[in-house]
């Protein structure tokens, strides 16, 4: 999956909620690079709009969303077990100590070897992986907001 964008669910959101958002994720789309979602950020989506006045709006955007972008969805494999199993357990950062989700997704992430991340969750984006990780050939996805997307990829 060398070329394919992870969606973080704040993401997710931004692009289903926001027209000028999903231009960008759109922008890429053309450029071939397919978009992928993880299980995790599936389950967290569907956790997060369950209670919201709008979730009905939300969903439909979501299928929208889906038909659009038809993006990857990522299972649970061994590799993504091992992954969030190294981030937990040598996880240094106090920052992410209570931001278990987030290290959930990671894990995703870098077990399919996924290059780019992108998120607005400004832990993650100075947030480094333990040299264990390293050491066992994880590699860390390059961590984007959609403004730095804009730039880049004109």
């Amino acid at each position: 999956m060398s070329s394919t964008i992870f969606l973080d669910t704040c993401i997710l959101f931004s692009t289903i909620e926001r027209s000028q958002d999903r231009q960008v994720l759109q922008h890429l789309h053309n450029l071939n690079y397919p978009v992928s979602l993880s299980l995790s950020i599936l389950g967290e989506f569907t956790s997060e709009i369950n209670f919201l006045p709008k979730r009905e709006q939300l969903m439909r955007g979501f299928f929208d969303f889906v038909d659009t972008f038809d993006p990857i969805v990522m299972v649970p494999n061994s590799r993504v077990s091992y992954a969030c199993y190294l981030l937990c357990k040598f996880n240094e950062d106090d920052r992410m100590k209570s931001q278990q989700s987030d290290l959930v997704h990671l894990g995703y992430a870098m077990a399919y070897n996924v290059p780019v991340f992108l998120t607005t969750d400004k832990h993650l984006t100075h947030y480094r992986i333990p040299h264990k990780m390293i050491e066992k050939g994880y590699k860390q996805p390059r961590m984007m907001d959609l403004s730095a997307v804009k730039r880049e990829y004109r």
